[in-house]
């Protein structure tokens, strides 16, 4: 039961990805913070981009915002939601060469006319995508369904996971005066080698300005949207993502009497570092040529990647898998040695928690914000490609460190735990509730 005034709080929430459809680690931070919300007794109404689920369990409602727009004037309380298939994937972030313009307009007038195209859903976009074939087509239209959403459910919060919502909890505070939280996972600067795109950051500053509330889900992502989107900092509260260790943890093969496998897991884009990966992976096999590099992903540098290990002469020792299922995730955490977070700019990193949940040895980034609650990893700069590789061989020339990360590694879980994760959320919730008065004029 929520825990003010013994009242159990209605969340509308606005996600983009949710299991069994994830492309990244959004996708997962979602679905394990609304499973603790859930036991906590608040009901969460979950609008997706496309109905996924046909099953609607205790205290979580999942609708699409595509099925939405045909039942909006029934009654949702007891709507009975019957499965409608995914027309395409979800579109996971990804980069290209050059970013995306969306439209010609000066800094001013983007900022002038944002929230009327979002309202209208007026984009206008050009080239190529950003972020896969018609995502930026998909939020506009998904933006649109949310004043009728908003003006049909009876909710007591809005909760908006990083830009892809964004737009719709922003329409929906306008509709219902009701409070806005704005999640941030991630931002247009760790995506993208410069600014990235004008509108998706706009889009960013506008929630984040618009929110009652932010939440961010590390230091590492406050930083940057107090400097690059001058958001107040006191607005921010710093909300780490959580792990499920409901289950034993289990340890890997270990690495006595078969070579060593390295594993790289992750989108294989600009901001996973996948690049400084195999510039490692050849230093190492200069030294170690057993060993065997694993990089678990897809993205739009695998063309790039896999011509590169041409050109070292390495073809033989990295394997690349493409995307993965939970089950097969499960099974590379297994069947490997070592985990490595390569990344430029990680706003957190859940593939490390559960790395550790596996007791792998994990050598993350320092430019990382999962390295602000762990202690028993090792660290580099993303750039430094010798230290990482050191790092490599030391882990798996010396069975004495492996051991002590392993054993250390479930000490640093613990204490993250989602149910913590929902607290914190549902702390914030009640306070901003009880201070809450109408939302002035965004124009």
């Amino acid at each position: 039961m929520c825990a003010e005034e013994n009242k159990k709080l209605k969340v509308l929430m606005f996600g983009w990805e949710f299991p069994p459809f994830v492309a990244g680690g959004l996708g997962m931070a979602c679905y394990g913070l609304v499973k603790a919300m859930i036991k906590r007794g608040c009901h969460v109404t979950l609008i997706l981009p496309k109905n996924v689920t046909a099953s609607k369990e205790d205290g979580l409602t999942i609708l699409g915002a595509d099925f939405f727009e045909f039942c909006v004037r029934k009654e949702i309380k007891n709507l009975k939601i019957e499965t409608i298939t995914l027309d395409n994937p979800i579109q996971a972030y990804s980069t290209v060469d050059e970013p995306l313009r969306m439209s010609v307009l000066s800094e001013e007038a983007l900022e002038q006319v944002l929230f009327e195209k979002i309202q209208t859903g007026s984009y206008n976009p050009e080239k190529k995508a950003v972020y896969g074939p018609n995502l930026i087509e998909e939020v506009n239209k998904y933006n649109q369904t949310a004043a009728s959403i908003a003006g049909n459910l009876d909710f007591d919060i809005i909760h908006c996971h990083d830009w892809l919502t964004f737009g719709a909890g922003i329409i929906a505070k306008q509709v219902s005066g009701k409070p806005l939280f704005c999640h941030v996972h991630a931002t247009e600067f760790d995506r993208c080698a410069g600014n990235g795109n004008d509108e998706v950051r706009y889009l960013e500053k506008a929630g984040c300005e618009y929110a009652n509330k932010v939440f961010a889900v590390s230091n590492f992502t406050k930083d940057i949207l107090v400097k690059n989107y001058g958001i107040e900092a006191h607005k921010i509260e710093v909300v780490y993502n959580g792990i499920d260790m409901s289950g034993v943890p289990t340890a890997p093969r270990g690495i006595q009497g078969q070579a060593p496998r390295i594993l790289f897991l992750g989108r294989v884009t600009y901001q996973k570092g996948p690049n400084y990966f195999i510039e490692a992976a050849h230093k190492v096999l200069q030294i170690r040529p057993d060993v065997q590099f694993v990089i678990a992903g897809s993205g739009d540098m695998l063309t790039y990647l896999k011509g590169r290990t041409h050109e070292m002469g390495i073809q033989e020792n990295i394997t690349f898998t493409g995307m993965l299922s939970e089950d097969q995730v499960k099974e590379a955490y297994r069947s490997v040695d070592c985990f490595v977070l390569s990344s430029v700019s990680e706003p957190f990193g859940l593939t490390v928690l559960e790395a550790l949940s596996h007791r792998l040895p994990v050598i993350i980034s320092k430019q990382s914000g999962v390295s602000e609650v762990l202690r028993h990893v090792l660290r580099y700069d993303f750039w430094d490609v010798e230290r990482l590789a050191s790092l490599m061989l030391s882990v798996i020339t010396y069975p004495s460190l492996a051991q002590e990360l392993k054993d250390r590694a479930v000490d640093d879980l613990y204490p993250i735990s989602w149910d913590q994760v929902a607290s914190k959320v549902e702390k914030g919730y009640w306070e901003t509730l009880n201070n809450h008065h109408k939302p002035l004029s965004f124009a």
